[in-house]
């Protein structure tokens, strides 16, 4: 049986993919609590729709680290 490798921690900068709505995006902010990440804000990419989608949501979201998968 393969040995899983422990994954090392999202920075500021890095690519990644919400677990929620399958969009990429850039890291760009990173909310802390006691040394462990709690929130990460991640940037969505352009996509053609975004001009037309009215909610906030469009831009980016800030989601916990279970919803997020390094790209």
């Amino acid at each position: 049986m393969p040995r899983t490798k422990r994954e090392r921690p999202l920075k500021v900068g890095d690519r990644a993919r919400s677990r929620l709505n399958r969009r990429v995006g850039t890291i760009d902010a990173i909310e802390e609590a006691g040394g462990r990440p709690q929130r990460y804000g991640l940037h969505y990419d352009e996509e053609p729709q975004d001009h037309f989608i009215a909610t906030p949501e469009h831009d980016g979201a800030a989601l916990p680290p279970e919803c997020i998968e390094r790209v």
